[in-house]
């Protein structure tokens, strides 16, 4: 389970680009959807909190089971019953995750151009554009080149490889809406692979709430150790 949330939190790596002057927390219902091998699905469903200034994603999960999942620097944690199940090493933290991108306003070209890529190729057709983003030639960079598509200024695809220019991850960005400010994609269809084998998912977000007023502890789960 703790997979979802790794490749959700995967969607975005080192940006650096300007903060939003108004827009800090984010609020959504949200379903991912897991296509099998034999074309049924996995469901999983439930709510995600984050604030910027906090830096801790929480998924709140109602279905299939309850359980809450906590991210939080370089850890996962989940929890059932209040109680911690388990922890494990997240390669990326929060801030780094869709939903700071989605309040940094800054999704054109999913932040790349205020990070250490470097735009090498630039292609045009009728209203789409086509960036090929260069990694960073430096010891340990976890990533390769990374292909950005958008129409009209708005992100429409991203393709991510590593550093051999093997595909790690495909995404499709639909179904945009616009709240206080920020362009929000309510729908990412996304292809992973893992190890030779590929991952179908649908993530989906409603009723968005951008800059929640009170419940302040809902968004600063306190972790604790197993």
């Amino acid at each position: 389970m703790a997979k979802k949330f790794l490749f959700i939190s995967f969607f975005c790596i080192l940006f650096i680009g300007a903060y939003s002057q108004s827009s800090y927390r984010l609020k959504a219902d949200i379903t991912i959807k897991i296509r099998n091998r034999d074309s049924t699905f996995q469901y999983t469903k439930g709510v995600v909190r984050y604030d910027r200034n906090i830096k801790k994603v929480i998924y709140s999960i109602s279905f299939p089971q309850k359980e809450i999942y906590v991210s939080a620097d370089t850890t996962i944690f989940k929890y059932q019953n209040e109680k911690l199940i388990s922890k494990q090493g997240s390669p990326l933290k929060p801030e780094f995750s869709i939903f700071h991108f989605m309040l940094n306003n800054d999704i054109s070209d999913f932040g790349l151009r205020n990070s250490s890529y470097k735009a090498t190729n630039v292609e045009k057709t009728d209203d789409m554009i086509i960036t090929k983003w260069t990694a960073p030639i430096t010891p340990n960079f976890p990533l390769g080149n990374i292909i950005v598509s958008s129409k009209n200024k708005r992100l429409q695809s991203v393709v991510i490889q590593d550093k051999k220019g093997v595909i790690l991850s495909r995404q499709i960005f639909k179904k945009y809406t616009f709240i206080n400010g920020i362009e929000i994609p309510t729908e990412i269809l996304a292809v992973n692979y893992f190890g030779g084998s590929k991952s179908y998912q649908i993530i989906q977000f409603d009723k968005i709430l951008v800059n929640e007023t009170g419940h302040d502890s809902d968004y600063n789960f306190v972790t604790e150790k197993k």
